[in-house]
């Protein structure tokens, strides 16, 4: 229900309306706090919304189990099962198992009739007679949503970051420039834009916002695995379940040490090691203590507040369990919990993910509080996959090759003044060594 407030009630000012529960609402009111809202038009606005939201729902479920009734309807035997979906969605000959078996035998025709997948072929800078040119299968739409949905299971950073689709090589796109400091007074995240107060038929000063490039290039990540030929022969189903989850799981972890660690150099800019991000030196060394972490909070950016999260190395582990606050509380193990039950991973309302790809206890960068939403992803969303038998021919083994393109860059190329001129803050926060 919504009230207005007739008293200040947790910091909000009389005559503020809120939405509250019934009663919660209710309770209010009867103390004097507030008075009920009479004719509320929004919630009227969300009832009648949420019913025609439920109306929708219920129809698309009747209409989908009315296409399961006639797909069964018209199974028969040895036919692919419609119920599955059309244009091959359910086709149980179409697997990514078989189409990596389709790149094995090379059957180029049958890869672009069957999976519509196209040969990529790069020649490379210094030709020789054994080089020549090499190239790769594109991995179909479906397979590619699979792989990523896989991806984005072993990862933290991806789920959370701004992706942006690339359609070339490179893509450039403006932003409002954050980082220049302005003059006392100024907030720096308009872009320089002011706002005076001024008299009647007064001049006003113009201002202009300032933007900055990003410029995102496609770098290639590339990776070699070899199989069995026995594997081959016996079932495409076993190929698939091992290359697709070793796929996923190596580029994975490779694409994520790069968003965090990556010096940008032929790969992403990682938020460890980028510019923007701002160290707090820590209180003693090869330690980590609840003032390091106050330190760290006071120095994120105030807007990343409710999205950050903590990412540490495993040996940070020891540390964090034995963390206590300013009144010697145990923070991850509770008096009540003792050592029977699991830590909550979290730290100051925010999650903590364990992870070898930071750097060991004592290391710049082995505790991290970032943003993973001002992080930029640049997606080329493209996956090649190609095969060799000759590499390792004497062993009986197939090698594959599998290359993602992809850049990751943080939205900032430096830390943020505010307007008082002074403090610096940052959606990357490193803790870094003793000073």
């Amino acid at each position: 229900m919504f009230i207005e407030l007739t008293k200040e009630w947790q910091g909000r000012k009389p005559g503020e309306r809120i939405d509250l529960a019934d009663s919660d609402g209710k309770v209010l009111i009867a103390q004097g706090e507030a008075r009920a809202v009479e004719n509320d038009s929004i919630s009227a606005a969300i009832d009648s919304a949420m019913k025609k939201a439920e109306e929708n729902f219920s129809r698309a479920i009747d209409a989908k189990l009315k296409e399961f009734a006639h797909a069964q309807a018209k199974s028969r035997k040895n036919a692919v099962p419609a119920i599955f979906g059309q244009d091959g969605d359910g086709d149980p000959k179409k697997s990514f198992g078989d189409f990596c078996l389709a790149i094995a035998r090379k059957d180029t025709r049958y890869l672009e009739r069957h999976y519509e997948s196209q040969l990529n072929v790069h020649t490379k800078a210094a030709l020789g007679e054994a080089s020549g040119v090499t190239g790769g299968y594109t991995v179909p739409p479906d397979f590619y949503r699979q792989l990523m949905q896989l991806i984005e299971e072993n990862t933290f950073i991806r789920p959370r970051a701004f992706v942006f689709p690339m359609a070339s090589a490179s893509a450039q796109f403006p932003y409002i420039d954050m980082t220049t400091a302005q003059s006392a007074g100024v907030s720096p995240f308009f872009g320089g834009v002011q706002m005076q107060w001024t008299a009647e038929a007064q001049n006003r000063t113009e201002t202009e916002p300032q933007f900055k490039m990003m410029e995102l290039k496609a770098w290639e990540l590339s990776g070699y695995s070899v199989s069995s030929n026995v594997l081959l022969a016996d079932a495409a189903f076993g190929l698939e379940k091992f290359l697709f989850n070793l796929f996923a799981r190596a580029v994975a972890w490779f694409e994520e040490y790069a968003f965090l660690q990556g010096n940008g150099v032929g790969k992403p800019q990682g938020m460890v090691t980028c510019l923007a991000a701002l160290g707090v030196d820590r209180t003693t060394a090869n330690e980590v203590v609840f003032a390091d972490v106050a330190t760290m909070w006071s120095k994120l950016l105030p807007e990343s507040v409710n999205k950050a999260i903590w990412a540490c190395s495993p040996t940070v582990i020891p540390q964090l369990l034995q963390l206590q606050d300013g009144a010697n509380r145990a923070i991850f193990i509770s008096i009540d919990q003792g050592a029977t039950k699991r830590p909550t991973w979290r730290l100051l309302g925010g999650d903590v993910f364990i992870t070898e790809k930071l750097p060991k206890l004592g290391s710049t960068g082995d505790l991290i509080l970032v943003d993973p939403s001002l992080y930029v992803i640049g997606d080329r969303q493209e996956i090649e996959i190609a095969a060799s038998e000759h590499v390792n021919f004497l062993a009986n083994q197939m090698t594959w090759r599998v290359v993602e393109r992809v850049d990751g860059q943080p939205w900032l190329d430096k830390p943020i003044t505010l307007q008082d001129t002074t403090t610096q803050v940052s959606p990357f926060v490193i803790l870094d060594v003793h000073s």
